[in-house]
């Protein structure tokens, strides 16, 4: 048998949980719901033209690198960069964009010195 004691312990613990999830729920409903918004396509923009170039030439650490890039309002870009090898050799890498195409590289090698043509 239960003593009332204890019975009125138990209705008191599962009042109080009762009490605890429905607070709960009410927080959790109240709460600001946040939803996905859809991130909107701006399909008339046209491409921006643009130019850059950068080159880096030291010849006490032997670093020499540069590129050069450009794009047009249709969205085509080309350019190039160059970097000389620790082997001695200056690698080049001319490419282009266009349209579905993705990037269109052309990688040459050279013995050219770092010297030659640069000042």
């Amino acid at each position: 048998m239960i003593h009332k004691k204890a019975l009125l312990m138990m209705v008191s613990t599962l009042s109080s949980f009762v009490s605890f999830l429905i607070a709960t729920s009410v927080t959790i409903l109240a709460a600001p719901q946040f939803f996905s918004q859809k991130v909107p396509t701006y399909t008339n923009e046209l491409p921006t033209p643009y130019e850059y170039q950068y080159k880096v030439e030291n010849p006490p650490t032997n670093t020499f690198y540069g590129k050069n890039e450009a794009g047009d309002i249709a969205g085509r870009v080309a350019g190039s960069y160059y970097v000389y090898l620790p082997d001695g050799r200056l690698m080049t890498v001319d490419y282009s964009v266009n349209g579905e195409s993705g990037f269109v590289p052309k990688i040459s090698f050279s013995r050219q010195s770092p010297y030659q043509g640069r000042k």
